[in-house]
């Protein structure tokens, strides 16, 4: 294959493996607007400053300029005051693991290197910090959540906090219910026990703040409680930008130095490294500044106003046809589950209708098989005809085939779904089944397998 002309045909079938990004049939992964505008200007600034490298920005001084004013806006929304400090990162998951770090050192600071520190996390957060964790050899807690409020047990949560403990973590909203840390309450423990509290408003951070402008009730999460001391919240998310940005505020100037990464020693020039990665492009920078630039608070009221419209109707529509939450609706986020209806035929009914959903796993006395649906604006015009599809999967019967490669895997007979994994078509729904068959290190390592055989 040469030439350019070939080459842009083999991306144009290339692409046409992936869904849509801006269809809105998806409610997860994206979080699309519908404005054409917004997301072609993103393009520009994202291809103008693409080749710049945001790791010398003595040399690239646009990378400097763009972090300055994303968390300078982050800070805004948060009720931060001027000590608060901020890192641009490339998404939740490095904000998360320099939160990490940045405890990690300090409480060896403050305690030596001879205790292993500890992370104390709702069993609702995000896989993020036990990777974390892992990565940065801490041990990880986890509490369980309220089965009413799918919020974190705050007595569990203060027996767990002990003298090794270097970083509770909250969330603002958690993803797998959507519902927002008793924040309020959280700080006031780990401030009276001298404990770093970290709010994971990686989903809700450019959002909540537009839910209050709203009228809508939301707990206290950010830094109006004096116990937080820091924020991670995605621009990549609820701000619009294209992938991948995220904004990582500390209370604490200390915090954020010990999230750096300095070295003076090596022959060559000073290494400074405010992030993870060390060469990393300007561009979603310059999306992220444009995004921001080009809605401002007007806009994001206005986008947040579509959410909160697609959640209502959707969520009374689900209703009728007899789904109910998991959890009370605090956030852009539905869980939804059916008892009179088998959810994975509905969701794989759903799919052949072009309308992509996840599937959440069942825990005893806490959640039944639930449908995860993290919503867009987009949603709110694609509301009715997704009813209509929810409508017509329901009445239609289930599919034959996917009926029988079901009850093979809760017979334990993984044969049909293995020669699909083999013609490379996963289905997530039904590796939530089958890796509920096995053992958990099992399951782990047959995932492993199969992530390994799709990129083999």
């Amino acid at each position: 294959m040469t030439g350019s002309p070939d080459l842009l045909a083999s991306l144009s079938k290339i692409e046409k493996m992936d869904i849509d990004p801006y269809s809105g049939n998806l409610f997860t992964y994206v979080y699309e607007t519908g404005d054409k505008k917004l997301r072609n200007i993103q393009h520009k600034a994202l291809n103008m400053f693409y080749d710049r490298n945001a790791l010398d920005f003595t040399t690239f001084k646009s990378a400097a300029y763009f972090e300055k004013e994303i968390v300078r806006f982050a800070k805004s929304i948060s009720n931060a005051n001027e000590e608060v400090l901020g890192t641009l990162t490339y998404g939740g998951t490095e904000s998360i693991l320099l939160t990490v770090k940045s405890a990690r050192d300090l409480f060896r600071k403050r305690k030596g290197k001879e205790e292993v520190p500890e992370i104390v996390l709702p069993s609702s957060g995000h896989p993020a910090w036990e990777k974390g964790a892992e990565y940065f050899d801490l041990k990880l807690k986890i509490v369980p959540i309220d089965r009413e409020s799918k919020k974190v047990s705050l007595e569990s949560l203060k027996s767990a906090i002990n003298d090794r403990t270097a970083l509770v973590v909250a969330s603002a909203p958690n993803f797998p219910y959507g519902t927002i840390d008793p924040v309020k309450e959280m700080g006031q423990i780990t401030r009276d026990m001298g404990v770093l509290l970290h709010v994971d408003a990686c989903v809700g951070g450019f959002i909540l703040p537009f839910f209050e402008r709203l009228g809508e009730k939301v707990p206290v999460y950010d830094f109006r409680e004096e116990g937080v001391t820091s924020i991670s919240m995605d621009t990549h998310k609820y701000g619009y930008s294209l992938k991948g940005s995220s904004v990582l505020l500390f209370r604490n100037p200390e915090m954020k130095k010990y999230s750096n990464y300095i070295n003076i020693s090596w022959p060559s020039y000073i290494f400074v490294n405010t992030s993870i990665l060390s060469s990393r492009s300007v561009g979603p920078m310059a999306s992220a500044w444009t995004a921001i630039n080009y809605l401002g608070m007007d806009g994001y009221q206005s986008l947040t106003k579509k959410v909160l419209s697609a959640r209502k109707y959707l969520f009374k529509e689900l209703s009728k046809l007899g789904f109910k939450s998991t959890a009370p609706l605090e956030s852009s986020i539905l869980s939804m589950y059916n008892e009179n209806v088998d959810l994975f035929s509905f969701v794989y009914g759903m799919q052949k209708r072009s309308w992509h959903l996840e599937i959440q796993k069942a825990i005893q006395d806490l959640v039944p098989y639930n449908m995860h649906m993290t919503l867009s604006p987009v949603h709110k015009k694609l509301s009715k005809p997704f009813i209509q599809a929810a409508r017509d999967t329901i009445n239609s019967p289930p599919d034959p085939d996917f009926k029988k490669l079901m009850d093979g895997l809760s017979a334990g007979d993984l044969s049909g779904l293995m020669t699909m994994i083999a013609d490379g078509n996963i289905n997530p729904a039904m590796l939530v089944k089958l890796l509920e068959q096995i053992p958990e290190e099992s399951a782990k390592e047959m995932a492993n397998e199969i992530v390994n055989g799709v990129f083999r």
